[in-house]
């Protein structure tokens, strides 16, 4: 008779923040960030192949800053947008695919989500410390783009307009991106889904392996 190996797969999540976090007189809602605010008659964004230029116009106080030995004063919309504003979280810390079997394809998720007003939005990275392993034993990567029911395979998809891979893709020690925008952005939400397959050949036992984040605005 033949036999099925059980396995179970455990995840841990680290969370590494590349950013300069200003976030001062910040508001906030559901769908709206407003990281500051002026009056003043005109203004906005203009862009060639090379260069975005943002511009205001007719705002009653002379812009520039000014200091003390307390506080520092940043007049005008140019002086206060030049303190960037960026937030990263993601909604697990660790993520278990429980018992493997062969007649299961098994699957766990999370979401990610990025928020900054970077004129040129962010990108989301993740690596691996190694494998899905246990000892010496790992878990295949996925290479053809899609985790095989019956086939020892494990990777990630991800889903969401964020979201930059479509096919589900092996994790490495080099930075993989998993999610961008080209533009300030609020709420980005990215959802993360880990696959793992397994077959008769694949060892018994508790794999796992750590995977970190890493999101940069691009300012």
């Amino acid at each position: 008779m033949g036999m099925k190996w059980l396995h179970s797969a455990f995840l841990a999540i680290a969370l590494l923040i590349i950013s300069t976090t200003d976030v001062w007189a910040l508001m906030s809602s559901t769908n709206y960030r407003l990281y500051g605010d002026s009056v003043g008659s005109m203004g906005g964004r203009g862009s060639s192949t090379n260069y975005t230029l943002e511009g205001t116009g007719g705002e009653e106080a002379p812009a520039g800053e000014g200091s003390s030995t307390n506080y520092t004063l940043l007049a005008g919309f140019q002086s206060l947008s030049e303190h960037p504003t960026f937030t990263f979280t993601v909604s697990a810390s660790s993520v278990s695919l429980g018992t493997l079997a062969t007649t299961t394809l098994t699957t766990s998720g999370y979401t990610i989500s990025t928020s900054t007003n970077a004129p040129f939005g962010f990108t989301t990275y993740v690596y691996e410390d190694g494998d899905l392993r246990q000892g010496a034993n790992t878990i295949d990567d996925v290479s053809d783009g899609t985790v095989t029911l019956g086939a020892e395979e494990y990777g990630i998809a991800t889903g969401g307009a964020y979201g930059l891979l479509a096919s589900d893709t092996a994790i490495t020690t080099s930075p993989l991106a998993v999610a961008s925008s080209d533009s300030w952005v609020n709420g980005a939400e990215t959802t993360i889904t880990h696959k793992a397959a397994i077959d008769n050949s694949t060892i018994a036992g508790t794999y796992t392996h750590t995977v970190t984040y890493m999101s940069v605005p691009n300012f």
